[in-house]
């Protein structure tokens, strides 16, 4: 079977595809991913074949793009703010590669925001999945949208009220994106649709890689919606630089400080506060910076900045984390059955804190009031009561779980098997 791979976003975006890529291929299925430049070099140590896309680095979009971290009006401005500067603009270069790389490849497989997967996928009259990565983005009565806060309910009023929120995002998002995709669709003779964000998802199969044991399936969900689980990639031979082993030897575990990919180019003051929160508490700290200026000065005794750390490897070696709830790093925390501070900021993030709360194993921070006083007060609780334990059992689940071999079944049930073209032996480092 060869199966086209486009995925957009940040590394959590990306590494669950890669991580489904390796099983794929390790099976003799043939793999090429479509996407940024950046992902380059982390595609190929996957082992996958990789296309690039024409677009322009993202490095700076957090520092020129104020509101693409805002949570006002439920977080359509952040939403606006995404799809006009950041999504759109990737449109074009992403659907010539895939148009040109769809003629050889069997089924494709796009992320929730790689529109221009279905554009392909029609275009080339291939069979399509839509990969949903976080439970926000998966319209529910269930379940509230993913950047509103509040817990998501599952009685009458819970529902109604759920229900108007995914009316009205959708109504707003539609009239954002599907101008600008029908544009596209039709200059290749393909018909319209509507609700390309949130409804426009391949009637073949909606695969959700995140864990029940964080979010079950809804109730309501249509037939094609099916739950794999976590997609771990975990890069091969991954190990800690020198000067994180060192501070790790030097005493008891550290909390973990971390802004994913994406907010730590937009962090305020959440460094500074971290730092801070560490002092007051007489605890270790370790702040993954990103390799930016968010490194504080005159940090206390016991606190290290470094500039990044494989999650796959430091969350064994940490006592808990607290970090933005981006789907990818919260999977590594919960995998690793650490208890968080979660400080969300925008897109996905609110709802995805707000499971964690609802589970037991987070204490919550909200937006415009993260401060030495709520992270050190959230601290103290957090490590105190009972959601060390919780993340323990919670991790235990996960780990026992399989989602890469899950998602593989749910594939093959989907789309059977095509034999490949041509043989092809995957070689990972």
């Amino acid at each position: 079977m060869r199966w086209l791979i486009a995925s957009w976003g940040s590394r959590g975006d990306l590494h669950p595809f890669l991580a489904l890529g390796r099983g794929l291929i390790a099976r003799g299925d043939e793999v090429t991913l479509v996407g940024h430049p950046e992902w380059e070099g982390d595609t190929r140590v996957a082992g996958l074949r990789f296309v690039a896309t024409d677009e322009p680095p993202r490095e700076t979009l957090a520092e020129h793009l104020p509101n693409l971290f805002s949570t006002r009006h439920g977080g359509i401005v952040s939403l606006k703010t995404l799809v006009k500067d950041v999504i759109a603009p990737a449109f074009r270069p992403q659907l010539s590669v895939l148009l040109a790389e769809a003629p050889q490849h069997d089924a494709i497989i796009a992320h929730h925001f790689a529109f221009m997967g279905a554009v392909a996928a029609d275009a080339a009259d291939k069979p399509w999945a839509t990969v949903s990565l976080a439970p926000g983005v998966i319209p529910s009565a269930y379940s509230r949208p993913g950047a509103q806060f509040g817990p998501d309910g599952n009685g009458p009023l819970a529902r109604a009220r759920n229900r108007v929120s995914w009316a009205v995002g959708r109504y707003v998002s539609g009239r954002m994106v599907d101008p600008l995709v029908n544009e596209i669709r039709r200059e290749h003779g393909l018909a319209p649709i509507r609700d390309s964000v949130f409804g426009a998802h391949s009637e073949w199969l909606n695969l959700a890689l995140y864990s029940k044991h964080f979010a079950p399936p809804a109730p309501d969900w249509s037939s094609e919606k099916k739950q794999a689980g976590f997609c771990f990639f975990d890069p091969p031979d991954a190990t800690l630089p020198d000067d994180i082993e060192k501070f790790l030897a030097e005493g008891e575990p550290p909390v973990l400080f971390t802004l994913g990919s994406t907010a730590v180019y937009s962090p305020g003051r959440f460094y500074e506060d971290a730092a801070e929160a560490c002092r007051r508490l007489g605890l270790r700290g370790l702040l993954l910076v990103g390799g930016l200026p968010n490194r504080p000065e005159n940090l206390p005794p016991g606190v290290l900045a470094a500039d990044y750390a494989p999650y796959g490897v430091i969350m064994r070696r940490v006592r808990a984390v607290a970090h933005q709830c981006g789907i990818g790093t919260l999977a590594h925390s919960l995998r690793a059955g650490l208890p968080s501070v979660a400080v969300p900021f925008a897109f996905d993030q609110p709802n995805n804190a707000c499971r964690l709360v609802e589970l037991g194993a987070a204490e919550l921070v909200r937006p415009g009031k993260r401060n030495a006083e709520t992270m050190t007060a959230a601290l103290k609780k957090l490590l105190a009561g009972p959601a060390p334990s919780i993340a323990r059992k919670i991790g235990g689940r996960i780990r026992r779980g399989d989602g890469v071999a899950a998602a593989i079944a749910l594939l093959d049930e989907a789309f059977g098997r095509a034999p490949s073209a041509a043989s092809h032996e995957a070689v990972f480092p």
